[in-house]
């Protein structure tokens, strides 16, 4: 990993998703902490999401979400506006850091850090024949070009990541922001941090539920087969498995809702779920 090989800090890459991304008290605090932090020599990177914006913004052009056999697909029209609102997302991320200042560079994936490759047709079984069916412009990472973060980190600013890329054909491709923050956290980091609007992964039955401390890559896929993990944990699990299998030492996910939860986890360590290997 070329960044935790070039700098002398330890690299957390962070992913701002869920409701905290409409909380603009969230992202304030999200930047004095990483503030106070980074002068115990720890670099950031943070990946952000589209929240609701690309939905409101859906809804204001009247572009309905199109979807096939209840697959949702990323056309022409839908691309246009989560590019658009995902550059607007961006800056004010930006500002709102550098309002807490802190040195920030806006990092768009499509510009060259994100290389995607084209999702294949999803298949589908309607009256039980199977039916394929395309997806559109949504892609998969395949490739993160580090060099777009490096410069950032060794002169002491925070990249913001903006978390859609480009295909090999050159087209801008849609991919899972939660995806694409732990291919990014796997080549960059040493930690990563997934900042959602959940306390973590619950865990045991219904009369005695609790938020799992730690969890194994093991322990993860055996919940997923369980049940237990399931609809929008299961994109969060698998972004922190992915990064711990390209190189990262843990991942965490974390309520980003809570008071400043970034100096509770470096601080108090027991915070959220944390996965390792």
């Amino acid at each position: 990993m070329l960044l935790t090989s070039v700098s002398k800090n330890k690299v957390v890459t962070i992913k701002l998703g869920g409701s905290a991304m409409d909380e603009t008290s969230v992202i304030h605090q999200l930047a004095q902490d990483i503030s106070v932090l980074k002068k115990d020599s720890m670099d950031f990177i943070v990946v952000h999401g589209g929240g609701k914006g690309i939905t409101r913004e859906m809804e204001a052009r009247r572009v309905k979400p199109k979807k096939i056999a209840g697959l949702r697909v990323t056309d022409d029209a839908t691309m246009s506006i989560v590019e658009s609102v995902m550059k607007k997302i961006n800056a004010q991320i930006c500002n709102i850091f550098e309002s807490n200042r802190v040195a920030v560079k806006p990092v768009i994936g499509s510009d060259g850090l994100l290389i995607c490759e084209k999702l294949p047709p999803a298949v589908s079984v309607e009256s039980g024949k199977e039916k394929k069916i395309d997806l559109g412009r949504v892609g998969i990472v395949t490739k993160v070009v580090e060099e777009y973060l490096l410069d950032a980190i060794e002169n002491d600013i925070v990249p913001i990541v903006a978390p859609y890329g480009r295909g090999y054909d050159g087209v801008t491709l849609n991919v899972n922001a939660d995806s694409a923050a732990g291919s990014i956290a796997g080549v960059s980091s040493d930690e990563f941090i997934l900042l959602t609007d959940v306390d973590g992964i619950i865990v045991g039955s219904a009369a005695g539920q609790k938020i799992a401390e730690i969890l194994t890559i093991s322990e993860i896929s055996n919940l997923k087969k369980e049940g237990v993990i399931r609809d929008g944990m299961i994109p969060k699990a698998e972004a922190c498995i992915h990064a711990i299998e390209s190189g990262v030492k843990s991942a965490r996910i974390v309520n980003g809702l809570n008071s400043h939860p970034l100096l509770r986890i470096f601080k108090e360590k027991d915070v959220g779920t944390r996965i390792l290997r």
